[in-house]
């Protein structure tokens, strides 16, 4: 989606690309494919700056500790030794799933899990291999501070019922119900 703000420049490049179009006298097509070729430039250029932005915001989170000296976790590769998953338990929650997972640090530093709510980051699996996306809202938390040495059981709000065979996939590594 172009923005209000980004408009003008549009119009401007199509425009530009009429008054080149009328030199060429297939204005029709040409006009057509300029303004093609003029959106596309904004929204792929809209799009990288909005990627860029997020891989900003979570390098700078990674790299600075919080307050409290946690070290700060956005995906598996980071957690892999440290960070113990559990699947400890799973219910029906009204026409939702409710999961508790159990996680566990392994490491003498206090973590921060974040970015959990992020499309794609967490997942319930069903048997058939189909995907349920966290619950949109205030009641799944997007980051979870785990302390030294210990663990925290957090649950978690999955849209839509699933029958059986959950499992939770958290960046792409699935743990299976125990």
């Amino acid at each position: 989606m172009v923005s209000l703000r980004s408009v003008p420049a549009v119009i401007g490049m199509l425009l530009l690309s009429t008054g080149a179009c009328a030199e060429t006298g297939s204005e029709g097509s040409t006009i057509k494919e300029s303004a093609k070729a003029a959106v596309s430039s904004a929204i792929s250029a809209g799009k990288n700056l909005l990627g860029g932005i997020t891989e900003g915001v979570i390098d700078g989170r990674e790299s600075a500790q919080g307050a409290d000296g946690a070290q700060v976790i956005s995906n598996h590769e980071q957690m892999a030794d440290i960070v113990q998953v559990d699947v400890l338990k799973t219910q029906p929650d009204g026409d939702n799933l409710r999961v508790t997972l159990g996680l566990k640090n392994t490491s003498a530093t206090q973590l921060r899990l974040i970015n959990l709510t992020q499309t794609g980051a967490l997942l319930a699996i069903d048997a058939d291999g189909y995907a349920n996306p966290l619950l949109p809202g205030l009641q799944n938390p997007d980051e979870i501070t785990v302390p030294a040495n210990a663990g925290v059981r957090q649950v978690f709000i999955f849209a839509g019922p699933m029958d059986s065979g959950v499992s939770v996939r958290l960046w792409g590594q699935d743990y299976p119900v125990h």
